[in-house]
């Protein structure tokens, strides 16, 4: 398996050096903006949180939200990041590699999911003295929604040199692990990601 792994990710250096020099043209006003991802989804309740100039800077982009959702029914709140790109493979990425390299605290449990009906998402939970969270993540470029990574970067690759719309986007949703049941962190997360579907379908094309 290790050796598969190794194998694509040359695949992926090795078809991004031929990548970066083809010409890849696209209208930014045509762009999907995140930022219309409704504030309000059923019983649930959107408050934007403000990213540092300095974030931005790294992620190479604007076009994201990162929301605490509330339950108003239930008093549950989940934070929803959304990171999306029409031309920038490197805005999309593994969020440990946000947690870790922050120094956000140390990563358990990581593992691959289902999530709703069959479909397997990234799953880990992030410590820390003052913190426990679950967290759950996919990508999606176009009809494609995995939780690998490699996979989706070699669509991209695959449509940039089809000189066909190289666009991506990165979706996580995270709540507070409850140290007596943690598999009631994990059902939130999955009813969340069943009100939210229809939303990612329409907005995060």
């Amino acid at each position: 398996m290790k050796n598969l792994t190794f194998i694509l990710a040359a695949i992926i250096l090795i078809s991004v050096a031929v990548v970066v020099n083809i010409p890849h043209k696209f209208d930014p006003s045509q762009e999907a903006q995140m930022s219309n991802f409704p504030m309000k989804i059923g019983d649930w309740k959107g408050e934007e949180i403000t990213l540092r100039e300095s974030d931005y800077a790294i992620l190479e982009t604007r076009n994201l939200i990162m929301r605490d959702y509330k339950n108003t029914t239930r008093g549950e709140t989940v934070n929803l990041y959304i990171i999306y790109s029409s031309d920038n493979r490197r805005a999309l990425h593994p969020p440990e590699i946000c947690y870790t390299g922050g120094g956000a605290g140390t990563i358990l449990e990581k593992n691959v999911v289902s999530l709703n009906s069959g479909f397997k998402v990234n799953k880990f939970i992030i410590e820390n003295k003052n913190f426990s969270q679950m967290v759950v993540y996919w990508f999606k470029s176009g009809e494609l929604s995995t939780y690998s990574y490699i996979l989706q970067q070699l669509k991209t690759i695959r449509d940039r040199l089809m000189r066909k719309k190289a666009s991506g986007a990165m979706i996580r949703i995270s709540a507070a692990v409850d140290p007596k049941n943690p598999e009631k962190s994990l059902n939130l997360l999955r009813s969340f990601a069943q009100d939210i579907a229809p939303e990612i379908e329409k907005y995060v094309p």
